[in-house]
């Protein structure tokens, strides 16, 4: 994603800071009120920063939005880089990005839920970069995926596209479905279950000492 938002301050950190907080309102108030039917005084009034101030840091609510799509994605493809940096296994690596990711999507759950549901608030040209962005994802994946086949080590899904859009969707169930794994069971048995569900779908072999 590519668009930058010009903020009045010139204090980095700061402008860092505030537009946490601003963003950290904006997910509760989007989630509350949906989108369109948010104000930029409700989430002045959710963030502690005055409606006046918040103009300084951002210039409209859609900005607001792409931000809090922009840093979730972002989570997700720094978070497969690290994997990428720190192990050079194929087979590692692909374990290592799911696990990450599905820690991300619980952790952030609050977030994917909104972009699920709003992103098509968006203006075409942020709701683009955004896609591009989600695509960039799914690329890294499609790239671990590909690597891990040359290895000698077969896929049942054949397609690396299709699969690495079922690794790196399917895991989003932990934060679009919490509602009900969240009466049935808990985190650490709901990640397992689906990491569970999508090696073995793939013909993924599980770590050793994993349940299959």
């Amino acid at each position: 994603m590519q668009r930058s938002i010009d903020a009045q301050v010139q204090d980095s950190g700061r402008v860092s800071e505030t537009r946490e907080r601003i963003l950290q309102a904006a997910i509760t108030v989007f989630r509350r009120s949906g989108f369109h039917g948010a104000t930029t005084r409700a989430i002045a009034q959710e963030s502690g920063v005055t409606q006046s101030n918040i103009y300084n840091y951002v210039r409209t609510k859609d900005d607001i939005l792409y931000l809090v799509c922009e840093h979730l994605v972002g989570l997700y493809v720094e978070s497969v880089e690290k994997v990428v940096r720190e192990r050079s296994d194929p087979y590692e690596r692909v374990i290592g990005a799911l696990r990450s990711i599905m820690a991300i999507m619980f952790d952030h759950r609050d977030e994917l839920v909104l972009l699920y549901n709003e992103v098509h608030a968006l203006g075409k040209g942020d709701r683009k970069l955004v896609l591009k962005a989600v695509a960039r994802f799914i690329r890294q994946f499609q790239e671990l995926l590909d690597d891990y086949v040359a290895t000698g080590r077969p896929l049942r899904q054949p397609n690396t596209r299709i699969a690495a859009n079922l690794i790196s969707f399917v895991p989003a169930i932990v934060a679009l479905r919490w509602w009900d794994l969240s009466l049935h069971s808990n985190r650490q048995e709901s990640e397992q279950a689906i990491f569970d569900f999508i090696v073995a779908g793939l013909g993924i072999p599980a770590p050793d000492g994993a349940r299959t």
